[in-house]
């Protein structure tokens, strides 16, 4: 199945999102907003998916150098909760200690355990500003696909 293939009922509006690094679909859905990733590799998906996270969460006023390493290692009994546990923490990274991350790195991944790290800055409100408060990943259409072409493909929502 091709990422453009992806649907959600009652969907308001989709659109493409282009970062510095990658691209995304950006699906706002009723009360939530996801959006739907690809990669080469599993490790390529999960760090295309903090980025588009925090895409949806802070915008940068500048350019900075993130500063500040966070160690994250995670487990879960499958790729699907692997991601929502990732997801989760670099988001309980950024409520707890207002580090805005920029940079993820994934070290050691299969589909029920991740260990990585991701770098950022702290929050400033003359550098960021604050786009969406995020409540939760959640497991509502949540898909971690591979086509046959041996690429992955993520769909994912968050309560807003």
């Amino acid at each position: 199945m091709g990422i453009g293939e992806l649907s959600f009922p009652r969907k308001r509006e989709s659109r493409v999102f282009c970062n510095s690094r990658r691209m995304y679909k950006i699906i706002e859905h009723t009360a939530d907003i996801g959006f739907e990733v690809e990669g080469a590799s599993l490790d390529e998906l999960f760090v295309a998916a903090a980025e588009a996270t925090f895409d949806l969460v802070v915008e940068s006023k500048r350019e900075f150098i993130p500063s500040i390493e966070v160690p994250i290692s995670i487990d879960a009994p499958s790729v699907e909760q692997l991601l929502v546990r990732w997801l989760h923490e670099i988001l309980f990274i950024f409520e707890n200690r207002r580090l805005v991350l920029t940079r993820f790195w994934i070290d050691e991944i299969d589909e029920r355990h991740l260990i990585g790290s991701a770098k950022g800055l702290k929050f400033d409100s003359t550098r960021h500003a604050q786009k969406l408060d995020i409540k939760a990943v959640t497991y509502h259409r949540l898909k971690v696909e591979r086509d046959k072409g041996g690429r992955y493909h993520a769909q994912v929502i968050f309560d807003i």
